[in-house]
């Protein structure tokens, strides 16, 4: 189900990625219309690799064409910001790990009695994903091993005196 769930969750999760998706479906919808205006010069030709055997078809297979090529453009798009992000995201939080600038807002009780403070990195429905203090290498632990977390620092409810 996370597998399912992931690229959705992460598309939600930043309002800078939500105008670039509908970006990216706004060219997409309007994309054919504009191959069938511009599809005889040669920079659009370059740009979206289309075919030169697209001059000898009818006016609906060349409909289909551009619709075609402009759902293979969504798609690569779409592919082309969830790895950037998500390899954005594994550089500074890597880069993070590496200078020592993580917040260790959680403790984390084990089933066995265990408490360790840790930095919080990500969690699916199977494991949680963390950095624990005074270590600089990632950790996971199975979610049944996990009695419960803790946030140690709640700035919501601080009183602002």
């Amino acid at each position: 189900m996370d597998v399912l769930i992931s690229p959705i969750a992460t598309f939600t999760s930043n309002f800078v990625l939500i105008f670039a998706i509908g970006f990216i479906f706004l060219l997409s919808y309007y994309m054919p219309s504009f191959l069938k205006k511009n599809g005889h010069k040669k920079w659009v030709i370059k740009t979206f690799e289309l075919n030169k055997k697209a001059d000898n078809l009818t006016d609906a297979e060349t409909d289909d064409y551009y619709l075609f090529v402009s759902f293979k453009s969504l798609a690569f798009g779409l592919l082309s910001v969830y790895l950037g992000y998500g390899m954005a995201e594994g550089y500074f939080i890597s880069k993070r790990i590496k200078e020592n600038r993580l917040h260790f807002d959680y403790k984390l009780n084990y089933n066995s009695g265990e408490i360790v403070d840790i930095c919080l990195i990500e969690t699916n429905s199977q494991f949680c994903f963390y950095v624990e203090k005074g270590m600089k290498t990632v950790k996971i632990a199975p979610i049944s091993s996990i009695k419960n977390l803790e946030l140690n620092d709640i700035k919501l409810f601080k009183s602002t005196k």
